[in-house]
């Protein structure tokens, strides 16, 4: 495998965050549905103008998962590593890859996911699966994605992390914003409309901050989606 720029690897190429669109099946077996056909459309688009179809703006859910990430992983244990700055490319099928927020360096190896959700509801949703199974069948996105990097990273496990900031953390998070070194103009409304931001409140007893979804990556599913990216790989326009 080899780690590339996480934007220049990202054009023309099928990544991870939407891999799922590709296991989206025809009316026949075995073939490719229209959210797939459609996929390929925009990666060979991509291919020919050699650059990026999204724009590089921010919605308020996109940055705040962004920011609030280093967070969440900061209340991660030390077995932990955050990777999310780096792409990786499969190391046979060129045009696939994907960018892990981070690894888990245990038996078999873990890759993980972390997902802040901008609405109470969808964090109330997402923790509420419990299994592999359940998050395939109502996340397929997040499901596939996991799997992807499974799969690019040689992973056994794999790992979705839910976070939303209690009260308190919230307050430090728009500190951090204030006192941010970058361009902060994607991140400012954490400060400037902190009261519009998710947050639990303190001393919560029925839900906590951090929650973390855990599954073995199954054979088959890594074999499927395998074979969808090859076949989908066959329809892109040379670089």
């Amino acid at each position: 495998m080899s780690t590339i720029n996480t934007n220049k690897i990202r054009i023309g190429n099928f990544t991870s965050s939407e891999i799922y669109k590709l296991t989206k099946e025809g009316k026949t077996k075995g073939t490719l549905g229209k959210p797939a056909i459609t996929y390929i459309e925009e990666k060979n688009t991509e291919r020919l103008f050699e650059m990026p179809l999204d724009s590089e703006m921010y919605s308020k859910p996109t940055s705040w998962g962004n920011f609030v990430e280093q967070f969440a992983f900061a209340k991660l244990g030390l077995d932990y590593q955050l990777s999310s700055q780096t792409s990786v490319l499969h190391n046979e099928i060129d045009c696939w890859a994907g960018s892990a927020d981070g690894f888990k360096f245990d038996e078999g190896k873990t890759v993980i996911d972390i997902k802040c959700p901008f609405t109470r509801l969808r964090f109330s949703q997402l923790i509420k699966i419990k299994t592999g199974k359940e998050l395939k069948e109502n996340f397929e996105d997040y499901y596939w994605q996991l799997v992807s990097n499974a799969i690019l990273n040689e992973c056994k496990y794999a790992e979705l992390i839910i976070y939303m900031p209690y009260l308190s953390d919230l307050i430090e998070i728009s500190e951090a914003v204030k006192n941010y070194d970058g361009d902060q103009k994607p991140y400012e409304f954490i400060f400037y409309q902190m009261e519009a931001c998710p947050f639990i409140k303190d001393g919560s007893t029925k839900i906590k901050d951090l929650n973390i979804l855990r599954f073995e990556v199954t054979g088959a599913d890594k074999i499927f989606l395998t074979e969808k990216v090859k076949l989908a790989s066959k329809y892109l326009i040379e670089r």
